[in-house]
C-alpha cells in the first residue's frame, strides 16, 4: 500500500505553473500531517476576514488546522493554474447548495474537495463538475445501519447478502462513490444518497436517478483505495468527456509535488 506520509523524496519536483487540460482531472492529496506552523505562517496572510472568522471561531486544535490546512492548499493551486492571481487575490465562497466556488477574480479551474482526520483530497477540472469523497478504511461504521438508511432498498438487500468481511469494503466503495456523484451533481448531501443507485451484477454499474440524469448528461466515475483510504472521484459534463485522463498528485507543502502511482480498481461511465 502506498504511503502518503514520507519525508520529500527525490523523485518529487518543483510546483510551478500548471497546465490542465479538458482531457484531464487531478486529484491532489495532502496528508494532514503537514507542518501547520509552516502553513499558518505562510498562507496566514492569504485569508479573508470572512474566513479569519471562520477560523476563530473553531475552538477544537484538529478543527482549525483543516481549516486553515483547506483554505492555504485551495488558495495554493489555484493559483499554480492560474499564477497571475496571487493566493491572498481569490475570491472563495460556497454556492447555495454548500458547493466550494470561486467567485474571481479570473475564470479558475472547478474544484470539490473532502478529507478525513488525516488527509486532505482535492478534485480539478477545467470541463465539468467535480465531486471528490474520501473516508478511511479503518473508520468505525455501523455499516448495514447506514445502507439500511441511506441506500436503495436493492443497494441495502445487495449488502445483506455478502459475506461480513465482504460488506464494509462494499459499503465503503458505494457509500463515497454515491456521495461524490451527490457533490458533483451540485446539491451537496441535501440530495438523497438513494439518488444514485449501483450495483454488483456483472462488474459495477452505475444508474442516475431518471429525472437527474436528461440525455445530454455525461458521468464518468473512478474509485480507489491508497495508503488506508478509499477515494471515490465523479465528474459530470454537459457533453461527453471521453475518457479523461486521472492525474494523482501529492503536495509537499508549500512548493513541491509528487506524482503518486495510482490505478483505480474501477472506472465507469454513462
Amino acid at each position: 500500500m502506498t504511503s502518503l506520509s514520507e519525508p520529500v523524496s527525490a523523485d518529487s519536483e518543483p510546483l510551478t505553473a500548471l497546465d490542465l487540460p479538458a482531457s484531464q482531472i487531478d486529484l491532489w492529496l495532502v496528508p494532514a500531517v503537514t507542518d501547520m506552523a509552516a502553513v499558518e505562517q505562510l498562507a496566514g496572510a492569504w485569508l479573508s476576514d470572512a474566513e479569519r472568522v471562520r477560523l476563530n471561531s473553531r475552538r477544537l486544535p484538529k478543527g482549525r488546522a483543516m481549516f486553515l490546512l483547506t483554505r492555504a492548499v485551495t488558495r495554493r493551486l489555484l493559483s499554480a493554474y492560474c499564477p497571475d492571481v496571487e493566493p491572498g487575490q481569490w475570491q472563495l465562497g460556497r454556492s447555495a447548495e454548500g458547493r466550494p466556488d470561486v467567485s474571481g477574480p479570473v475564470v479558475a479551474p472547478v474544484f470539490n474537495l473532502s478529507h478525513t482526520d488525516d488527509m486532505l483530497v482535492l478534485a480539478f477540472a477545467a470541463q465539468g463538475e467535480p465531486g471528490v469523497d474520501i473516508e478511511a478504511l479503518d473508520r468505525e461504521l455501523d455499516c448495514m445501519a447506514l445502507a439500511q438508511r441511506f441506500f436503495s432498498p436493492a443497494e441495502y438487500q445487495a449488502l445483506r447478502l455478502l459475506p461480513a468481511l465482504q460488506q464494509r469494503e462494499r459499503f465503503l466503495r458505494l457509500w463515497t462513490l454515491k456521495e461524490a456523484c451527490v457533490k458533483a451533481n451540485g446539491q451537496g448531501l441535501a440530495r438523497a444518497l438513494r439518488d444514485f443507485e449501483f450495483a454488483f451484477d456483472d462488474g459495477l454499474m452505475f444508474y442516475p436517478a431518471p429525472h437527474e440524469a436528461p440525455p445530454h448528461q455525461h458521468w464518468r466515475l473512478w474509485s480507489t483505495t491508497l495508503a488506508g483510504l478509499r477515494i471515490a472521484l465523479a465528474l459530470r459534463s454537459q457533453t461527453d468527456p471521453g475518457a479523461p485522463r486521472l492525474c494523482v498528485r501529492q503536495l509537499l507543502w508549500p512548493d513541491r509535488l509528487h506524482v503518486v502511482a495510482c490505478r483505480p480498481e474501477f472506472t465507469g461511465s454513462t
